[in-house]
């Protein structure tokens, strides 16, 4: 128990202090997270640590009351589920009484997270009766045994060992929340720790509500019941029912929940990121670091309305190849794990049937000309399984020799590998078992979303567009992203452009998004104190607009100059900011020399410039300097966030600086300017002139870099003196969308 008595060290200074115990590791343990000794491995060490750190700023048992909202935040099939499997364990281990998984929007999904949790605390499995599970729970049998378990916790006299902890799944539904605060709000729950996670939490949970309470000019902390959706209100009211309780949201697209107003009930309060293990791989593996992975559908096999289409696409055709020598490869190799290709066309079940029918009448077709005589057609299709194959060999360096794969291995994949379409045409979903077979084709839609596990994905074939372009929309269509490293070459993702093109904007969104919130995840800051803004390509929406309550404005940064407008507004920062410059300087005056121009300009029009990396003047100047009017905050912020990551693209960038009217590093100073009305400097940059051949100020730039203009500046008629003030230009190439709530 090294590692725990570890992390209980390193937290000593943080809030409350959780106890790790059995349950907690017994679990991990269980799920092969140990070395050979028994101790955690570097995994669970990691899976150990983030769910002690999420339990800290939990609410403290001991106390009488709590009412926290938080959110944790994963990526698309990375994971969160054993999060919180593991979070509930470590819950019964500090004494929390009720645990309550809203579950999912489906009876099929709410099954599977249920089953979940009782797979992995082992409640099938084990005598000692720690847990009581219930399942949607609506009848006076389980109300009883809700009060008679509390019963025993509230009992001075029975042994908090021996008491049982709550454990109750309930489905993200109307009826059965209800039911739930039904049979609850009749308990003492008095003193009685409670631990609430909304598994899924950006959907369905929100307000829907909000965009039209807004138009209404209704005041969103004094909405009544009629005037929210009915979801948002039957969670709040099992939230009032807890005296002391913390409700955690579990996404991976948290857009919804970060963007609704800070007022809101379910607005976050604290935030926890996930870091997924080393095999995970996501958007980055994918669309950035291997572009092999990714086919793009052309735009004539793309079904829609004006483009029917009347047999299988090509690119269908190739993307069933591919998958079929990854099955004939992955039995040859022993793995054991599925091998599954999921085929997404659209929503429509129409739509669905009709894919069905080609991939089956393809494979069909298939069978019959390998089993056959060689002949012409037979020669031609083994020439296009060759050139998957050499596909293949561009990603997988083991892959087996052609011949070894296009023998009778690969007839057998194709005639029993099982299709199956998932959706409720005839009735409810199909629950696929994994275990039957080693190969699987699943086409679906909406069924295959969010939540939906698929077991072994190699091979992904989604000709549907991309809607409205709402970004948690679309991520969650990644059922593709997981933990494939070790079969990662054998992956294909066919896409139109146009989605390819989203899903690359989104890494740099969620990339962004996780950047910004890291500081409040390592300092337990409170999320009020968040800027709501992101970077978002244009062509996307953050999510659907029916839930945000203000106003979103969208904007580019690029080609234009950013400046601070009120530097002047915290004497502690006046004085910090200008020893950061002058720090920044002394450190790098060896390159500093005055500027070409005109002979005729004048001391105040000349400037000394020097070229640097631009990763040093990040660390060094932009990243010590501090502003405090909101404006200027939040696009100071914006602009550092922006360079940064293109410092990690481009870590050996070079950029400009310029210390204005300046002709030595040691005799510095920028001359006097005004403040207007809002008491903003206006103007800043001095303007052009004919007779010295000045261009101006906006000119002292190098247009393709970025471009730091540093001055120094007295403000008329106030006590404001050597006030530091940057300016800079950031290149077109280097603009950015950005989205941000107003």
């Amino acid at each position: 128990m090294t590692e725990i008595i570890e992390i209980q060290n390193q937290n000593q200074n943080g809030g409350w202090q959780p106890f790790v115990g059995d349950e907690t590791s017994e679990l991990l343990r269980s799920k092969g997270f140990t070395n050979s000794d028994r101790s955690l491995n570097q995994s669970g060490e990691r899976i150990l640590d983030e769910t002690y750190r999420i339990m800290q700023v939990c609410g403290n048992p001991n106390d009488q009351t709590n009412n926290e909202t938080g959110i944790v935040i994963g990526y698309v099939q990375s994971g969160k589920t054993l999060s919180f499997t593991t979070l509930t364990a470590l819950a019964r281990d500090n004494n929390y009484q009720i645990v309550i998984v809203i579950a999912g929007v489906s009876t099929n999904l709410v099954n599977q997270s249920t089953q979940r949790l009782a797979d992995d605390l082992r409640l099938n499995t084990r005598f000692d009766r720690k847990w009581t599970l219930l399942q949607n729970p609506n009848s006076y049998q389980e109300a009883e045994t809700i009060e008679t378990t509390l019963a025993q916790w509230a009992d001075p006299t029975f042994p908090k060992e021996r008491c049982r902890t709550l454990l109750i799944s309930v489905m993200k539904n109307t009826s059965h929340l209800n039911n739930l605060v039904n049979i609850i709000v009749g308990q003492d729950l008095t003193g009685v720790p409670t631990l609430i996670i909304d598994d899924e939490g950006d959907q369905a949970s929100l307000n829907t509500r909000a965009r039209w309470a807004a138009r209404q000019n209704l005041d969103i902390e004094s909405l009544t019941e009629n005037q929210v959706s009915t979801i948002y209100r039957r969670i709040n009211a099992l939230r009032n029912v807890f005296p002391h309780h913390t409700f955690l949201q579990y996404t991976a697209t948290p857009q919804a929940n970060l963007f609704i107003n800070i007022m809101d009930r379910l607005s976050p309060n604290f935030i926890k990121l996930l870091t997924p293990g080393p095999d995970y791989t996501g958007g980055i593996d994918f669309f950035r670091n291997n572009p092999n992975l990714i086919s793009e559908i052309p735009p004539n096999e793309i079904p829609s309305t004006t483009n029917p289409l009347f047999e299988i696409p090509e690119s269908l055709k190739s993307a069933l190849q591919l998958f079929f020598l990854g099955v004939v490869a992955g039995e040859m190799q022993n793995n054991h794990r599925n091998r599954t290709m999921l085929v997404h066309p659209s929503r429509l079940q129409g739509d669905h049937n009709e894919f069905i029918n080609w991939i089956r009448n393809t494979c069909n077709s298939w069978q019959r000309l390998l089993s056959g005589i060689d002949d012409e057609d037979r020669r031609e299709l083994i020439d296009e399984f060759r050139t998957s194959y050499n596909q293949l060999q561009m990603t997988v360096s083991d892959l087996p020799s052609f011949e070894t794969l296009t023998g009778n291995d690969l007839i057998h994949a194709l005639r029993y590998t099982q299709i199956v379409e998932v959706n409720s045409r005839n009735g409810a979903t199909p629950q696929i078992p994994w275990n039957d077979f080693y190969s699987w084709i699943l086409v679906g839609g909406q069924s295959m979303d969010r939540g939906f596990t698929v077991e072994g994905l190699t091979v992904t074939y989604m000709p549907r567009n991309i809607g409205t372009g709402n970004v948690d929309t679309i991520q969650q269509r990644a059922r593709f992203f997981g933990y494939k490293r070790r079969y990662l070459g054998y992956c294909r993702v066919f896409l139109d452009q146009v989605t390819i093109d989203a899903y690359n904007f989104i890494v740099e969104h969620e990339e962004d998004v996780r950047n910004r919130l890291l500081k409040f995840h390592l300092d337990d800051r409170h999320l009020n104190d968040l800027d709501r803004v992101a970077l978002l390509n244009q062509m996307l929406n953050l999510t659907r607009r029916n839930i945000i309550y203000d106003d979103l404005d969208r904007s580019t940064f690029g080609n234009d100059w950013y400046r601070i407008r009120a530097p002047h507004d915290t004497i502690e920062y006046i004085e910090q900011n200008r020893q950061a410059a002058f720090d920044f300087i002394n450190s790098f005056s060896r390159f500093f020399s005055e500027d070409s121009g005109d002979n005729r300009r004048t001391i105040e029009q000349r400037n000394l410039v020097a070229r640097l990396t631009l990763k040093d003047c990040y660390d060094n100047l932009l990243l010590r300097m501090k502003f405090t009017r909101e404006t200027d905050s939040v696009n100071f912020s914006l602009l550092r966030s922006i360079i940064k990551q293109y410092i990690d693209e481009n870590p050996t960038e070079e950029c400009v600086v310029y210390l204005m009217s300046a002709n030595s590093t040691i005799n510095w100073h920028s001359g006097i300017r005004k403040l207007d009305r809002n008491d903003e400097i206006n103007p800043l940059f001095q303007g052009s002139n004919q007779n010295t051949g000045y261009l101006g100020a906006r000119e002292i730039k190098e247009e393709n870099i970025v471009s730091i203009q540093l001055y120094l500046l007295d403000f008329r008629s106030t006590d404001y003196t050597n006030v530091l003030l940057p300016a800079i230009w950031i290149p077109e190439h280097m603009g950015a969308d950005l989205i941000r709530q107003v």
